[in-house]
């Protein structure tokens, strides 16, 4: 079953500070949580109508976003009113409280409440609606200092940037990287959430996310190109039914020419291009450009053609699909509850097509007490030219790994 837990500080009118991660006083972690002194995670799972998660990767601006949750919780009894003196969390119904949503005890979301929205109606309805975003809301606030790092590959720069903004190391997953960085240097007032994007997702280039349990997260290239979950959907034995599905096949993801940029200390150093000529003739220009701190040319071109090659052709692919779990076994259930953003699944279209290898760019789950449905988001996922394979190792179909 879901279970939503708020923290409060249920002390007799006791009111419990919000979170902030950077306060020496307010930002002191319980067993490396969003926890803070006097607050308690408590179950408001009776009182809770409705759920939405939602947590991806944004196509118009080709980078992970941060996750956001909404709830609809029944307050006619006016527990939820901040101005309801006889409520067991009176004066901790404040923005910042640590939310966490789970599913058979595995998370689905840990966050922070932004916003304590209320609605009312004639007929003696009424409903508390907190707005929830997780931990990149808070990285997004954070301005880093001016100063130069030395050449190191993505996970150190990640993991040095994490560092600067007093991040707590229990609450990173961090992969070692592929792409050596640059010793670039960063000028004051520079945008943490930002510049943690364009070595994570743009010049490694990875997934840079806020994970299902509330870790800074962040997958190398080397990763996102592994099918390691083995999770498969359709409607053969073994796989996992769906109940809702969705193409696409067009030009949204498609680029022919690319500029990738470089850098050396303070400056941009030069420009990588590459560009499909055949793909051009056939569909026109449809060109992009990338900022990173790669610290030479080679890289910088070996990405650009890269790109280039996965991209210049459209793809019919497997766009989204939604999952019923309360018609699933217990098994099931559980292989959907481990799959997290950047993984690599396996889907056979209902209409006979061959298995699609795609990559989950966003989970949506919508969940009242009669029904929780997840939408899985996709794309063409990177995983790359595999000898022997049947289904990586296709000549002249799958590139060569970056």
């Amino acid at each position: 079953m879901m279970r939503v837990q708020i923290a409060f500080n249920l002390a007799a009118n006791g009111v419990g500070s919000y979170f902030t991660l950077d306060d020496s006083v307010k930002g002191v972690l319980d067993n490396a949580t969003y926890l803070i002194a006097g607050d308690v995670l408590t179950d408001v799972t009776s009182s809770v109508r409705s759920v939405s998660v939602k947590r991806g990767r944004s196509r118009q601006l080709d980078r992970f976003v941060s996750g956001s949750s909404n709830l609809v919780i029944d307050n006619r009894n006016r527990y939820f009113d901040p101005t309801n003196t006889s409520s067991p969390y009176y004066g901790s119904v404040v923005p910042g409280k640590e939310i966490t949503i789970d599913r058979d005890g595995v998370n689905l979301y840990v966050g922070n409440v932004a916003d304590w929205n209320f609605e009312y109606d004639l007929n003696g309805d009424a409903t508390a609606i907190p707005s929830c975003t997780d931990g990149f809301a808070y990285m997004a606030k954070q301005i880093l200092t001016a100063g130069s790092a030395t050449a190191q590959l993505t996970g150190a720069r990640i993991d040095g940037v994490l560092t600067a903004i007093n991040w707590p190391t229990a609450q990173r997953s961090i992969a070692t990287g592929q792409a050596t960085l640059d010793g670039d240097y960063v000028t004051d007032g520079t945008n943490a959430l930002a510049y943690l994007q364009k070595v994570g997702d743009y010049s490694e280039p990875g997934a840079f996310f806020i994970s299902k349990d509330g870790l800074a997260t962040f997958k190398d290239r080397a990763q996102l190109q592994a099918y390691t979950s083995g999770i498969s959907f359709g409607s053969s034995n073994g796989s996992i039914p769906y109940v809702d599905f969705a193409v696409v096949y067009g030009i949204e993801e498609m680029t022919n020419a690319i500029e990738v940029t470089y850098t050396a200390g303070t400056v941009t150093a030069g420009t990588a291009v590459a560009s499909d000529a055949t793909s051009q003739a056939k569909y026109g220009v449809l060109d992009a450009k990338v900022e990173t701190v790669l610290g030479s040319l080679t890289d910088a071109q070996a990405l650009a053609n890269w790109q280039v090659a996965l991209y210049s052709e459209p793809q019919y692919r497997v766009d989204s699909i939604t999952v019923n779990l309360d018609s699933l076994t217990a098994t099931q259930i559980s292989s959907i509850l481990a799959v997290d953003l950047g993984d690599a699944v396996s889907v056979t279209p209902p209409n006979g097509s061959v298995a699609q290898i795609v990559s989950i760019d966003g989970i949506e789950h919508k969940a009242t007490p009669q029904e929780h449905l997840v939408t899985f988001t996709m794309s063409e996922t990177l995983a790359a030219f595999i000898l022997d394979s049947l289904i990586f190792g296709i000549l002249d179909t799958n590139v060569l790994g970056f």
